[in-house]
């Protein structure tokens, strides 16, 4: 249908033309999707981990300021 684009297969009717444009915008969609999909996913994963960060963060301060034990604060 497409080529790699060394020229050696192309469209030349009217149909083939169509088809093929069809094709590409059908490659190019697939590819936007994969691309964004996997992109929204470590994003996701990026913001989750800077979240457990800063909770974690959050307890060993509160943890200092009301002078939990040691073997406590670990424990939470």
């Amino acid at each position: 249908m497409t080529t790699v684009g060394y020229g050696d297969f192309g469209a030349y009717s009217e149909w083939e033309i169509i088809i093929t444009i069809i094709w590409m915008a059908i490659g190019v969609g697939f590819y936007s999707i994969v691309v964004g999909t996997l992109t929204s996913i470590i994003t996701d994963q990026m913001l989750h981990q800077e979240t457990l960060q800063s909770k974690l963060k959050a307890l060993e301060t509160f943890s200092k300021e009301n002078n939990l034990d040691e073997t406590l604060s670990k424990n939470l």
